[in-house]
């Protein structure tokens, strides 16, 4: 006789597996950011959230052209030009990232 897979706690493992993925990919996603800017990073913005969407969000905006009172529309900008390629390019392969 096979032994019964529990839903609840296979549910569980590939919860928690998918979000160590998730923070695998924020961090090599940073450090890929810092590393593109060649270590001159005078500043950052970032917001998280969890499954249940809490939000969290950081930023240092101490030094250089970016005042905190412009990194939301900063943030935002940025945002909604990378998503708009992202969307472009999976309709359309041929549009540069």
């Amino acid at each position: 006789m096979s032994n019964l897979v529990k839903l609840a706690t296979e549910k569980a493992a590939r919860s928690e597996r998918n979000a160590e993925l998730i923070r695998e990919d924020l961090f090599e996603k940073c450090t890929e950011a810092v590393a593109g800017l060649g270590g001159d990073v005078v500043g950052y913005a970032l917001v998280v959230w969890g499954k249940g969407g809490d939000m969290r969000t950081a930023y240092n905006a101490a030094q250089g052209p970016i005042g905190p009172a412009l990194v939301p529309t900063l943030a935002a900008d940025a945002l909604n030009r990378h998503v708009a390629v992202m969307l472009a390019q999976k309709e359309d392969p041929d549009v540069p990232g």
